[in-house]
């Protein structure tokens, strides 16, 4: 099988040329965005071959493009790594002819909406929550739900267009935002309260190789605020791990229509009763620095793992029961202003990986999405406390060692558009045990 690669840029450059040519094979093609060409033909030195598009997420002529390439390859399958592509690529299948439904079985990955409703149908809990066309439905049901709510998109990605609602006047602003007085594609939710939690996996040929919970200590949305996203894999003897494992596994087995090869990206709140209560589920990886996560705590590259499971049937990766070691992932967004230094490594023993995406001399007005950090890094740890302390540590010690000019913001060089305050502490900004999460990201 040859595959036919839907990738952002970030992703294509977190692997070497070698990694993706290993995994693809030579017959592969991959689709990705021209904003940055240069950077990838570079770092991808003519092995994997690239078709480059203008807007890339939101060129609707892509899915034909990659249609008319496909059929000049032999046997080949549209694969999607980021959420944006994961029913463009099921789209282009099914017209091949290749599968047979699977877009509408990627829907129920896709639209939030459908997706708990088919949950709510298997039995487990989710949030109450109703389809909204106009601010009366709105109206209609906080008057029977109370506040505070959620709206958001049903096919949302990375937190955009993600509010709580927590009174008449949050309300009426969030009213007044709107572009039309019908509302398209969106939905509401009860705000649940709870400690947050996300599970990523791959399965292959419908035998899961890796399940992973870790615990979230900052939600998406404070992430997008500009609070630091933090998140630690938890201890053995902690009841919820094994808790979230036969759980996601229920949902990828037995509710949804799942892939018998796939990856998925789970996130789910327990609540004050001790209740599972569903938040999302993907069929990719999450974003920020989830593969290299699994990376240094299994022992397997999920991703690659994955792709040439896809394109290669006698590819059967082991088992993982247990992981190699305990670590955990912080995620640091840009402050309002001009990055004018940040360190290129970090000499901390216990970190692992370490990766600047901020670029000295550029200006940033804060965060759009959840993948807009100027700084990822992983730790490792003995226990879930040790971890936190040190993702604290590093917290402190990039702040310490980073500048920004929070009053020479250039508008022809902005990376990003929410609103954001500053990297922040994390013992004080952070999410801890026994905090409100949201429960509609």
């Amino acid at each position: 099988m040859s595959l036919l690669l839907f990738c952002p840029p970030k992703i294509l450059l977190q692997h070497s040329a070698m990694q993706w040519a290993d995994a693809l094979g030579p017959d592969a093609r991959v689709l990705t965005c021209a904003s940055q060409r240069e950077s990838i033909e570079r770092h991808l030195a003519g092995r994997v071959p690239c078709h480059f598009f203008e807007r890339f997420n939101d060129n609707a002529a892509v899915e034909l493009r990659a249609l008319e390439i496909a059929r000049t390859m032999p046997g080949p399958r549209a694969v999607g790594l980021a959420e944006i592509d994961m029913l463009r690529a099921a789209r282009v299948n099914d017209r091949l002819g290749l599968t047979s439904g699977a877009e509408d079985a990627m829907l129920y990955y896709r639209d939030k909406y459908l997706m708990k409703c088919r949950a709510r149908d298997a039995g487990l809990p989710v949030a109450a929550m109703a389809v909204v066309h106009s601010a009366m439905d709105v109206r209609r049901f906080i008057d029977r739900h109370g506040w505070p709510v959620v709206v958001k998109p049903r096919d949302g990605r990375g937190s955009n267009n993600v509010v709580v609602l927590r009174d008449e006047s949050a309300l009426d602003a969030w009213l007044d935002r709107q572009p039309a007085s019908t509302l398209y594609n969106t939905m509401i939710e009860a705000f649940v309260a709870g400690d947050h939690y996300i599970v990523n996996g791959l399965y292959v040929r419908g035998q899961p190789i890796v399940i992973s919970p870790v615990r979230v200590m900052t939600s998406a949305l404070d992430f997008l605020g500009g609070a630091c996203h933090d998140l630690h894999m938890m201890d053995e003897s902690n009841p919820v791990r094994q808790s979230l494992i036969d759980y996601s596994r229920r949902l990828v087995e037995q509710v949804l229509p799942s892939e018998p090869t796939m990856l998925f990206h789970l996130e789910a709140f327990v609540d004050r009763s001790g209740r599972i209560v569903l938040c999302e589920i993907a069929s990719r990886l999450g974003g920020v620095f989830f593969n290299q996560e699994l990376e240094e705590a299994w022992g397997i590259d999920v991703r690659m793992s994955y792709l040439r499971a896809l394109r290669d049937p006698s590819f059967s990766p082991p088992v993982r029961t247990q992981p190699e070691r305990r670590v955990g992932h912080i995620s640091i967004p840009p402050v309002p202003g001009l990055l004018r230094e940040a360190p290129v490594g970090c000499p901390l023993p216990f970190v692992r990986r370490y990766k600047l995406y901020g670029q000295p001399g550029r200006a940033y007005s804060g965060m759009a999405f959840t993948n807009s950090e100027v700084v990822s890094a992983i730790v490792e740890g003995e226990d879930e406390a040790q971890i936190r302390e040190r993702l604290h540590d590093f917290q402190q010690w990039f702040v310490a060692h980073t500048q920004w000019d929070t009053g020479s913001t250039s508008a022809s060089a902005v990376h990003g558009d929410a609103r954001s305050d500053g990297a922040g502490d994390l013992s004080s900004r952070g999410r801890h045990p026994g905090a409100e999460s949201i429960a509609a990201q």
